[in-house]
């Protein structure tokens, strides 16, 4: 007898997207749901962040920066 062959993630895929899904999907918006939302700060937060940058550079930390892109 054969084997039975498994496709793995392959399975769950779908196969094409009509436009009214993509319409539909932006709509709810689920395209922009693995997008960070830009924090806001009061001016502590602010004068943390500038103080461990200071910090960082003073004893010649590494320091990683990450940018936050405008929702709109």
């Amino acid at each position: 007898m054969g084997t039975i062959r498994d496709r793995g993630l392959v399975k769950w895929q779908s196969a094409l997207i009509m436009p009214e899904h993509k319409a539909l999907n932006k709509k709810i918006g689920e395209v922009d749901y693995f997008l960070n939302k830009k924090p806001i700060l009061d001016e502590y937060q602010v004068e943390e962040f500038e103080n461990n940058i200071h910090y960082a550079m003073e004893f010649h930390l590494p320091i990683t920066f990450r940018h936050v892109r405008k929702c709109t």
